[in-house]
């Protein structure tokens, strides 16, 4: 939760000053931040993670999106700790709301693929996966061209016949490009 909120403050800290307004104005935005990861079965926190993102506008309220992020935890196990990395590559549709004021809100549904790396001892096992991934969230618009995204998603991992789940919480700096 700490280095939730660190990383709110260095994005309004230092993306503030350049102001703009990321949604709304710009024909493309590209996002960069932190992400947040629970998995539900094997109840973790993958609380180290990253995410990229770009979109384009296809109409007024749709955004075409491509989206990759990734998170790990070194688990705390006495000996050769093992290692988990999760990576997602995946992409569809973002329908943008009407503004209020400074905050757009959004929804998304997101489709591709998740892999699952697990380590322990330098030996690894690797999975990939078809995943889908509904998701909501609010750009804070600060000036024209730039903005601070707060997301919520809940990425569903379709494998072997059952559902994994794993909701995530994304805050990433949003830059606009293009009229």
């Amino acid at each position: 939760m700490r280095f939730t909120l660190a990383a709110l403050f260095f994005v309004g800290v230092f993306v503030s000053p350049l102001a703009a307004q990321a949604q709304g104005t710009s024909r493309y935005d590209i996002a960069g931040g932190y992400s947040y990861l629970h998995d539900q079965d094997i109840s973790e926190n993958l609380s180290k993670g990253w995410v990229v993102s770009v979109g384009g506008r296809v109409m007024k309220w749709l955004d075409a999106v491509g989206e990759v992020g990734g998170n790990h935890k070194t688990l705390s196990i006495p000996g050769d700790p093992p290692k988990i990395r999760v990576l997602a590559l995946m992409g569809g549709p973002r329908l943008t709301g009407p503004g209020y004021r400074r905050l757009t809100p959004f929804g998304q549904v997101l489709f591709g693929a998740a892999w699952a790396r697990t380590s322990v001892l330098d030996v690894g096992d690797s999975v990939r996966d078809f995943a889908y991934q509904p998701g909501a969230g609010v750009n804070w618009n600060l000036g024209p061209r730039v903005g601070i995204r707060l997301e919520g998603d809940y990425r569903i991992i379709r494998a072997e016949g059952s559902n994994s789940k794993e909701p995530r919480f994304v805050a990433a700096a949003v830059f606009g490009l293009g009229r």
